[in-house]
């Protein structure tokens, strides 16, 4: 198992009610996951958006915070807290297919952004996966490398991705 999953906190107990919150993007070509987290890397929200879907998604992300869980619902796939009223500090982007598009897009709402590496990053939502939804009695007869989430895991890769940013943020243009 990643040692990155060792970070997490599901419960949030960990965390402080004031550090601002950041968002894990896993960008591709079609879709993006995405994971908003808090500053010590609990999940809150995460789910998937089509890319073209973006700029409306980017305008939900522009609205108030205390008014995104019920804006970014029709994307949402795990929910695991309530979202703060703390902002956003910046957006932690995969480097990855479609990276570059993406921060663009990302780069006209005014947002810091922080590029790293993505790599192995599907792997680590799977293990995230199965840490939420437990395997079926049958699945845990195999080996746990043939555990496949029955659903998309873009978001998870995206939490994975915030997860790393806050082990070494380095942001754009820094490097």
């Amino acid at each position: 198992m990643s040692d990155l999953i060792d970070l997490i906190d599901l419960d949030g107990t960990a965390d402080s009610l004031s550090g601002k919150m950041i968002m894990g993007v896993d960008p591709g070509r079609n879709k993006i996951g995405w994971a908003l987290t808090t500053s010590k890397g609990s999940l809150i929200l995460s789910g998937i958006c089509l890319v073209s879907e973006l700029d409306v998604f980017l305008k939900a992300l522009n609205r108030p915070a205390n008014e995104w869980e019920k804006e970014l619902a029709v994307w949402t796939r795990e929910r695991q807290s309530f979202v703060r009223k703390v902002g956003l500090g910046y957006v932690a982007l995969g480097n990855g297919t479609g990276s570059r598009e993406i921060e663009s897009w990302f780069a006209r709402f005014d947002l810091k952004i922080v590029l790293i590496e993505e790599k192995g990053t599907t792997l680590t939502a799977r293990d995230l996966y199965w840490r939420f939804h437990s395997p079926t009695w049958w699945q845990k007869c195999l080996p746990r490398s043939l555990w496949i989430p029955p659903r998309k895991v873009d978001d998870l890769a995206a939490w994975s991705i915030a997860l790393r940013s806050i082990r070494a943020p380095v942001f754009a243009g820094e490097t």
